[in-house]
C-alpha cells in the first residue's frame, strides 16, 4: 500500500527534522522540500525567469479547468471575448491540451488540463480544484476579495 508507506516517510522525515516530504502529485510521488525552508532554498539556486499568467490568461485556463472538456466558442460565450490568442499561449505553455473533436456541428476542438497544469498548482487531480460553491462563499465573506488577486501568481 503506497500511501501507507508514503506516510510513514513522511513521519520519519519529520521525526528526523529532515525538511523533506513525499507528495500525491499528478497522479504520482514527488519528494519536495518543506515549505518552512523555501525562502533559503531560493537563495541558494539562481532562478529562471517565473512565468507569469495573464488576467485573461488565469480567467480562460479556469474556465477550462472547470468545465473541461469545453469548446473554444462555450470558452468565449462565457468570457465574452475572443480566446484565440490566450488558448495559443496556454497550449505553448502545456496547461492545456486538445482531448479531440465535439460532435456539434464543424466538429470543434475539445479541450482540457494537462498534468503540467496540475503540476504548477500542486494539484494531484482535477477534483482537487475549490468547489465552486466554495469560491462564491469566500467571495460572499470577502467583498473585496478578488478571484485572482496577483496576475504574477503562477510560477
Amino acid at each position: 500500500d503506497m500511501k501507507a508507506l508514503v506516510d510513514e516517510l513522511n513521519d520519519e522525515y519529520i521525526k528526523l527534522k529532515k525538511g523533506l516530504m513525499v507528495k500525491k502529485i499528478s497522479g504520482g510521488y514527488q519528494i519536495l522540500t518543506d515549505p518552512m525552508y523555501n525562502h533559503y532554498i531560493e537563495k541558494m539556486f539562481i532562478k529562471k525567469k517565473k512565468m507569469t499568467l495573464s488576467r485573461p490568461a488565469l480567467e480562460t485556463l479556469s474556465i477550462i479547468a472547470y468545465k473541461q472538456p469545453i469548446i473554444r466558442s462555450e470558452i468565449e460565450s462565457i468570457r465574452g471575448v475572443d480566446c484565440g490568442g490566450v488558448i495559443k499561449t496556454l497550449m505553448e505553455r502545456s496547461f492545456i491540451k486538445v482531448k479531440g473533436r465535439s460532435k456539434s456541428p464543424g466538429r470543434p476542438l475539445l479541450f482540457c488540463v494537462t498534468k503540467q497544469f496540475l503540476e504548477s498548482f500542486g494539484l494531484d487531480k482535477i477534483s482537487d480544484l475549490p468547489k465552486l460553491r466554495e469560491l462564491t462563499e469566500l467571495m460572499q465573506d470577502d467583498k473585496n476579495l478578488e478571484l485572482f488577486p496577483n496576475e504574477n501568481a503562477v510560477e
